[in-house]
C-alpha cells in the first residue's frame, strides 16, 4: 500500500481486484495505492468494445478513443487468451497517440512507456494491460503485491464468492472495490459471514491542463502523464482519495425505485 492519506483503519490487510483494462483511469490507479494485494481478474471472459482493450485519450475536439485490435478468433476468449488480429498496429497506435500528446512536456515519458509496453503484443492483451499497468505503477511510485486469477488455482465460484476466495487465499480483511460492483455485491454479499470488510472506493477526479481546450475528464492515465508528468500525476492520484464508504453509504436504486 503507498503511502499517503490514512484511508483504512487497522492492520487488515487490503485486497482489490480489477480486470486488466487498457492504460486504465485515474481511478484505478488509486485502487492500486490503497491495497497491499491488488489482483488482476485475467481468466474471465473478454468483452468486445469495452475498457478491457479501448481507452481514451483528450484532443483538440474532445476525447480520442485508442483501441486494441483483438483477434476475432476464438470467439470468445478469455482476457487472457486473447490476441491481436492486425500486424503492425503498434506504430499506427503510437502515431495516434502522438497526434494528440506530442507537445505534451512529457510525452519522451509517455513515448517509451508506449514502446516498452507493445513490445508484449506477441504475448496478447492481458500482457500487454498488466505490463502497462505495471510499468506505469512504478514509473509514478504507486506500490501494491500484484497477483493474476489465473495463476491462483481457484474453484469456479459465482463471481461474489470468488473475489471472497480471493480474499481468504490472500488472508486479507477488507475487500475495496469499485463503485461500479456495488450493485451486484448488494445482492449477492458473502463477505460479512466471513468477517471480510466490504469497502467501496471514492475518488475525486482532478482537473489538470491539457492543451489549450477545455478540461475532459475521466481520460487515460497517460493523458495525465503526458501533461503533468509522473511526481504530480502521483499526487493527483493520493490527493485524491477518499475514506472508502460502506455499501450503506451508497446511493443505489433500491426495488422499489422507478426504472432510470
Amino acid at each position: 500500500m503507498t503511502d499517503g492519506p490514512a484511508q483504512m483503519t487497522g492492520d487488515q490487510r487490503v485486497c482489490a481486484i480489477m480486470q486488466p483494462t487498457f492504460l486504465p483511469w485515474l481511478g484505478y490507479f488509486s485502487l492500486i495505492a490503497q491495497a497491499d494485494d491488488f489482483v488482476f481478474l485475467d481468466d474471465v471472459q473478454f468483452t468486445k468494445q469495452s475498457w478491457q482493450n479501448r481507452n481514451r485519450i483528450s484532443g483538440p475536439n474532445g476525447p480520442v478513443l485508442l483501441s486494441l485490435p483483438v483477434a476475432r478468433k476464438p470467439s470468445f476468449p478469455l482476457i487472457n487468451e486473447a490476441r491481436f488480429g492486425q500486424p503492425d498496429f503498434e506504430r499506427k497506435l503510437v502515431a495516434r497517440i502522438k497526434g494528440c500528446l506530442g507537445k505534451a512536456p512529457h510525452w519522451p515519458l509517455v513515448e517509451r512507456l508506449l514502446e516498452t509496453g507493445l513490445a508484449r503484443s506477441t504475448h496478447g492483451l492481458s500482457a500487454v494491460n498488466i505490463g502497462f499497468i505495471r510499468d506505469i505503477c512504478s514509473e509514478i511510485g504507486i506500490e501494491a503485491t500484484f497477483h493474476q486469477t489465473s495463476q491462483m488455482n481457484l474453484p469456479d465460484f459465482e463471481r461474489s464468492e470468488r473475489l471472497l476466495q480471493v480474499c481468504e487465499r490472500l488472508k486479507a480483511g477488507i475487500y475495496l472495490s469499485p463503485v461500479g460492483s456495488a450493485g451486484y455485491l448488494r445482492d449477492s454479499n458473502p463477505f460479512s459471514e466471513q468477517g471480510v470488510r466490504l469497502r467501496f472506493m471514492s475518488f475525486a477526479h482532478p482537473h489538470y491542463a491539457q492543451a489549450k481546450h477545455a478540461f475532459q475528464s475521466h481520460m487515460s492515465i497517460i493523458d495525465a502523464l503526458a501533461w503533468t508528468g509522473p511526481d504530480e500525476t502521483r499526487r493527483m492520484i493520493i490527493e485524491g482519495i477518499g475514506t472508502p464508504l460502506g455499501i450503506e453509504a451508497l446511493d443505489l436504486p433500491g426495488d422499489d425505485d422507478p426504472a432510470p
